[in-house]
């Protein structure tokens, strides 16, 4: 069964994965133009042409959105998508160019620290797409992402995180309706679960097995824009309008909010992204009994679908820390960011 973006129809997701260089890109790829809305609260972004996907804006629908590795000059790949994309007629046909469409945004990963980022990965990333169920893990834009980041020790010389990667959920709300989320996972804060125990996060050097915490402490050692949480949420149902696309994103954001801590801080660029296949009108009512009950009924169908992106999107982040496997890294306390499965086994409380 397959529970991933991919099981909405005229998507396929693809990454490109280099482990020994601890970075890659992913892009998540459209049949058509689709409808897209997005919302960033974190304070240190890094986006690719999420300007017209802004409610008040003329021009929503794109061919694909891309997560990258390698910080800001991550964004490089976007013009390699771009042209693959062309050479593939992806896009708005317009006199005698193909014009597609493509937005995206990118983490601060731990391939920084091995070498310049490498623009093809974003063409690699196009070839490997498929309708197959999504690859989750140490894959794509989460090869080399983190989480718990907030105290480095030995005065910053020590990273202390734990390893989290690329994951997916989804959720069937019947009548044929479903919402599903990817999240690459690189935050600086912990990872919640909703227990209120610790999944995730920055290990404490002094006492294996356990955690720190993010109020715990006055004397922060970090290091500045080397964290984000980007996910991208599908659902089958059409959201009709800008207003709602960009509601349904406000509110999934809640769920990397509910899954981290902290979330959204200035060192993040915590960014959502929605899109629909339009595949359904109205899972809730039909448009004779819409009609009749007032327009005001289809805000329902808004903010159930928000309320449910919400719940997919923390679920996915769940699954980026439980996917992966632990990796080396130089500078790294006893030279590894180890997986949940090597850590904690979830039973750690905060």
């Amino acid at each position: 069964m397959n529970n991933t973006l991919t099981a909405l129809k005229s998507v396929k997701v693809g990454h490109s994965t280099h482990l020994d260089k601890m970075t890659g890109t992913t892009v998540v790829l459209f049949d058509r133009d689709l409808p897209v809305a997005y919302k960033c609260y974190g304070g240190s972004t890094g986006t690719f042409n999420t300007d017209t996907f802004r409610n008040g804006k003329s021009d929503n629908r794109a061919n694909a959105i891309f997560i990258s590795g390698g910080s800001w000059s991550g964004l490089q790949a976007a013009g390699e998508i771009i042209k693959r994309l062309i050479e593939k007629e992806i896009g708005e046909k317009v006199f005698k160019i193909i014009n597609p469409n493509l937005t995206g945004a990118i983490v601060f990963d731990l391939g920084t620290r091995i070498e310049k980022f490498n623009p093809l990965y974003g063409r690699e990333a196009v070839d490997n797409a498929s309708a197959n169920p999504v690859e989750r893990g140490n894959v794509g834009a989460g090869t080399g992402t983190s989480v718990g980041k907030f105290r480095y020790f030995d005065n910053g010389k020590i990273f202390a995180g734990m390893k989290a990667g690329v994951g997916c959920s989804l959720i069937d709300l019947s009548n044929g309706a479903i919402v599903s989320a990817l999240s690459v996972v690189n935050a600086i804060g912990n990872i919640i679960l909703p227990d209120g125990k610790i999944l995730a996060g920055n290990r404490n050097v002094e006492k294996d097995g356990e955690f720190l915490t993010f109020e715990s402490f006055s004397d922060f050692v970090t290091q500045k824009e080397t964290n984000t949480t980007i996910t991208v949420v599908g659902t089958n149902v059409n959201l009709h309008t800008r207003e709602h696309y960009e509601r349904v994103a406000h509110l999934a954001t809640h769920g990397q909010i509910r899954a981290i801590n902290p979330a959204n801080t200035g060192l993040d660029g915590d960014t959502v992204f929605v899109f629909s296949t339009e595949e359904i009108d109205s899972f809730m009512f039909s448009d004779a009994k819409t009609k009749a009950r007032g327009s005001y009924w289809k805000d329902l169908d808004v903010d159930i679908i928000g309320q449910i992106a919400a719940k997919a999107v923390q679920e996915s982040i769940y699954d980026a820390c439980r996917q992966v496997d632990t990796i080396s890294l130089e500078g790294a306390y006893k030279g590894i960011v180890p997986s949940i499965k090597d850590y904690n086994q979830e039973t750690k409380s905060p």
